[in-house]
């Protein structure tokens, strides 16, 4: 199995992804650099109701499809939590696309995110076409969370551009499918106050491998091993994860090693999380850690899921884990349970 990666994105906030190949997923909250994004964020509603899907009209549906794959299966474990729109679409080997069908693309996003703001749908359409149409055109494929804010209640798009470019045959689970895992796993996170990046991240790849391994589709020791490997090599620098709790106001000096320690050794640490807690059930992340965090905030909510005395006595024993050997690492995973 091959692993697929590039640099990750500062152009918006927490961005990064494990093994995306042209533009690397996100969690957009606003803000500029070196400012947090997290004053007044107000957490997403649990609801009855799943995402609402949006295509652009003639990309091939496969590639709603195989989104909606991941991100239904993802809904189904961590829950639904909105409003939750989701937006697909691309251009494939050079097709054009007609300006009837972008302008009624155009339409139907700002219709939805202008109609509890002020903000006309006029005001809308060049933001909208610089944000999706200028980057379909441009062949980039992206992957994100974007939570918006303004709106009345907030509410989660996830935004998927050139999805196809993601595909590869040989994979046992189809990269958009995995995409899909990802970014609503992040939905589910946005549901409860705020935790650290490398916990949003991390938990998001994690998902990624525990989803597909609990369905039988593939094994989780080979996908968690890639991202063992690449947290080792920035570890080894001096790095740790205590460094990545805010990829929004880490010195730039920290913020290069986001991939790295936000999604690889983020994804360990979520399982350490996990092997560490009473049950070593992954649903407990679900059912106990991330509902104690509204009462508890993220720190002491860890410290108790793990049964430490402080989040730093967590990084300390997880740094320790990480220096472990490679099979005593790996053989963590197997005693995780659902």
């Amino acid at each position: 199995m091959q692993v697929r990666r590039t640099s990750p994105s500062t152009r918006f906030a927490l961005c990064a992804l494990l093994a995306l190949p042209l533009q690397s997923a996100c969690v957009q909250l606003g803000g500029e650099r070196g400012e947090s994004p997290w004053v007044d964020f107000k957490p997403l509603v649990a609801m009855e109701e799943g995402p609402r899907y949006h295509t652009l009209e003639g990309y091939d549906p496969i590639w709603k499809e195989r989104v909606q794959e991941g991100i239904e299966a993802s809904r189904a474990y961590w829950g639904s939590y909105g409003p939750t729109h989701v937006w697909i679409l691309g251009r494939e080997d050079g097709e054009r696309v007609s300006e009837e069908d972008q302008g009624a693309f155009l339409e139907e996003y700002c219709a939805c995110r202008t109609a509890t703001v002020e903000r006309t749908i006029e005001e809308c359409r060049p933001y909208a076409r610089e944000r999706f149409l200028d980057v379909m055109e441009r062949g980039d494929a992206e992957a994100y969370l974007s939570y918006v804010r303004e709106t009345d209640p907030p509410m989660a798009e996830l935004v998927f551009i050139n999805v196809h470019n993601w595909y590869f045959e040989r994979d046992p689970v189809p990269d958009p499918v995995l995409r899909g895992i990802h970014e609503y796993t992040h939905v589910f996170q946005s549901a409860f106050p705020v935790t650290p990046t490398w916990m949003m991240e991390g938990g998001a790849v994690f998902a990624e491998a525990w989803l597909p391994w609990r369905s039988g589709r593939r094994g989780i020791e080979e996908v968690m091993g890639y991202s063992m490997e690449a947290a080792q090599e920035v570890l080894r620098k001096g790095r740790s994860i205590d460094e990545m709790e805010e990829i929004e106001t880490a010195p730039q000096r920290i913020a290069r090693y986001h991939r790295e320690l936000a999604y690889d050794a983020g994804a360990w640490a979520v399982a350490f999380m996990i092997h560490e807690s009473e049950t070593q059930r992954v649903s407990s992340l679900r059912d106990e850690f991330y509902p104690s965090v509204r009462d508890l905030g993220w720190e002491t909510a860890l410290a108790e899921y793990t049964r430490r005395e402080s989040k730093q006595e967590f990084y300390a024993d997880f740094a320790e884990f990480m220096s472990s050997p490679r099979d005593e690492q790996l053989a963590l995973l197997t005693r995780l349970k659902d």
